[in-house]
């Protein structure tokens, strides 16, 4: 059996460094994960709602201004739309976890795994990953003869190719924040405040677990795809823990979405924001294997490729020590204290 050993590593910063410690609900084992879901959920929730007003807000005000009241539909479904959308209320999730750790928990944001050297390094590790990771896919679907590329647009209804290069860099920068709120949520906050009242390997478990229920809402939402999700939930846990932090994670997460989506031109779990990519690829294969419409994590390819990354991650993760077959002894740590 092995062990997570968290000192040094930055899910002990927060046992180290917050002024919440949540000891009285945490004592309340078996329902600790279900008050921590909620909590979470209500502080995404509302930043979001209110991001949402706040574009609705800003559309109207410009349309009312310019007099094209009647064309409020098509701006709403538009990509400067979707981007604005996608930017400000993720990027209020962001600011909501970031007041709450400081003024709440009263320690400094860097703590939810944002200190440490290297960080512009790890964040492009962290992309060519996931690149590498999506590539993977795309040359087994192509080389199994169960996906074409194709010149008609298929999910990429706004712009296609050369035409879509302005939108598509556009929406990288959209996912660079999308993809740092859900990390932020799920692997910079929950997972080391269940780490501090549960085992680790519990924490991973319970944290990628809400990470899987937060897309059920998605369109074209399977069985499979609600699988791949939870095992990216645990990739990306070991992945943050190896990584010593957030950053490579950030660009992981980001990229994954943005290279499947907008150059690619396959469905992200369930949907190609902003209706532009770079290629327009159509899935034939069985829906079980390449995904179908719910994209690439709806099938077992990239069940495969997950269960293959955590394979490496562990080994990497005991070659590091912090997977060890000795139970690890609990010590004060003073890493974080200048931080």
């Amino acid at each position: 059996m092995y062990y997570f050993n968290k000192q040094n590593t930055f899910l002990d910063a927060f046992a180290q460094r917050t002024k919440l410690g949540y000891d009285k609900i945490g004592s309340k084992k078996p329902i600790f994960w279900f008050i921590i879901y909620l909590l979470s959920l209500a502080l995404q929730l509302a930043p979001m709602i209110l991001g949402s007003i706040a574009i609705g807000v800003l559309v109207g005000v410009y349309l009312i201004a310019t007099g094209n009241m009647d064309k409020l539909m098509i701006i709403q479904a538009g990509p400067w739309a979707q981007w604005l959308s996608l930017i400000t209320t993720t990027g209020f999730v962001i600011l909501s976890f970031f007041l709450y750790v400081r003024f709440a928990e009263k320690r400094p944001f860097s703590t939810i795994g944002l200190a440490g050297p290297s960080k512009l390094k790890k964040y492009l590790i962290g992309g060519a990953v996931a690149i590498v990771m999506q590539l993977s896919y795309f040359a087994i679907v192509l080389m199994a003869g169960w996906a074409e590329v194709v010149s008609e647009p298929i999910h990429a209804t706004t712009a296609l190719g050369t035409s879509a290069i302005g939108f598509v860099l556009l929406f990288l920068l959209g996912f660079m924040v999308q993809g740092a709120s859900e990390e932020v949520v799920v692997r910079g906050w929950m997972l080391p405040v269940l780490s501090k009242h549960y085992k680790v390997s519990t924490a991973i478990a319970s944290s990628s677990v809400f990470f899987g229920l937060l897309h059920l809402t998605n369109p074209n939402i399977s069985e499979i795809s609600v699988v791949n999700l939870v095992l990216y939930g645990v990739f990306a846990s070991l992945y943050a823990i190896y990584d010593g932090g957030l950053w490579g994670i950030f660009a992981q997460h980001s990229i994954w979405n943005w290279f499947m989506g907008n150059v690619l031109g396959m469905p992200v779990s369930g949907m190609i924001v902003g209706g532009t990519s770079i290629m327009e690829t159509r899935l034939s294969g069985p829906e079980w294997i390449t995904g179908g419409a719910f994209g690439p994590e709806g099938g077992v390819i990239v069940t495969v490729i997950l269960v293959v990354s955590i394979g490496i991650l562990i080994k990497l993760l005991i070659g590091k020590g912090v997977l060890t077959k000795e139970k690890p002894e609990i010590e004060p740590t003073t890493e974080f204290e200048n931080e």
